[in-house]
């Protein structure tokens, strides 16, 4: 199979690896110029993939990605001047090569669905909560893109106890809001008037710390259930810093989940991701899969 160069782009730091046949190998990273603005980013992940020799180029990318044009269609503040990025073009420009890029978090969900845990299952739904909640599907055995490529975005579900809580969108009453690493944290400082991070905060034996936690893992089992309810995959796959917030958060999130999930679906598994930089294969898949996808 031909090697592909892997890129992701991501808030904090950006990666390359040539990938062949599901295997990422030669992984070399950089920080992202995150606040110098989109052509100082590109300049600087098409340096590392330059230094990984020549060939086709799959970009993952964070931002809600045309993965036909290869442009940004929204971003965050977290890489300044993002929305409206030519990724496609401006990488193209630079190294003389095609270019193909999704979102990061599709990216993932293809990586893990076509060489990690997900093979050999015809459906499946990957959440990964971390700062914010992502996600992508596979629906018989294809990537849900959506008309406006922006399938997966799971964490922007209404969810109870969340009126009135700002989401990082811009709306408020989102699960995101209570059960990202942002929401844990933003909890924390607001009930006890400083900052610690989420690590800190499920290591913490407080009254107040379980608390958070219990409601932050609560939210996000109903959040999968309700999900689960919805796509019926054969699998659920879960990715993330949060998935390691500890006991209190577990023992929650399970009975948020089966109070959520219909009693026929009770039985999907749920496990844990197994593909070590999924991203970065799941981008360097796109560059050939694209091809089966109908131009929407």
């Amino acid at each position: 199979m031909a090697t592909v160069i892997g890129l992701d782009i991501g808030g904090t730091k950006i990666a390359a690896a040539r990938v062949t046949d599901g295997v990422a190998e030669n992984i070399i990273t950089t920080p992202t110029p995150a606040t110098q603005g989109p052509e100082k980013i590109l300049d600087a992940a098409a340096g590392l993939a330059a230094q990984l020799g020549h060939g086709p180029i799959g970009v993952s990318s964070a931002g809600l990605i045309d993965p036909f044009k290869g442009t940004v269609q929204f971003a965050t503040s977290q890489l300044t001047g993002w929305k409206g990025t030519d990724i496609a073009g401006g990488l193209s420009a630079r190294l003389g090569a095609e270019v193909s890029v999704l979102n990061d978090v599709q990216a993932h969900a293809l990586g893990e669905y076509l060489h990690g845990v997900g093979r050999g299952h015809e459906s499946m739904l990957l959440v990964a909560p971390g700062t914010g909640i992502g996600g992508g599907v596979i629906l018989n055995g294809r990537l849900l893109l959506g008309a406006h490529f922006a399938a997966g975005h799971v964490g922007h579900v209404d969810s109870h106890g969340a009126e009135g809580v700002a989401c990082t969108c811009g709306r408020d009453g989102h699960a995101e809001a209570i059960a990202s690493g942002f929401g844990i944290e933003r909890a924390y400082e607001e009930r006890v008037g400083m900052h610690l991070t989420g690590r800190d905060i499920s290591q913490e034996d407080s009254a107040v710390a379980r608390e958070i936690l219990a409601t932050a893992g609560r939210t996000f089992g109903r959040l999968i259930g309700g999900l689960v309810n919805v796509f019926d995959p054969g699998l659920v796959v879960t990715a993330g810093s949060v998935m390691k917030a500890g006991k209190v958060w577990e023992q929650a999130f399970r009975e948020g989940f089966d109070a959520s999930c219909m009693e026929l679906l009770q039985d999907t598994p749920i496990v844990s991701g197994t593909l070590e930089n999924a991203a970065l294969v799941g981008a360097a898949a796109w560059v050939s899969e694209r091809k089966n996808y109908e131009v929407q």
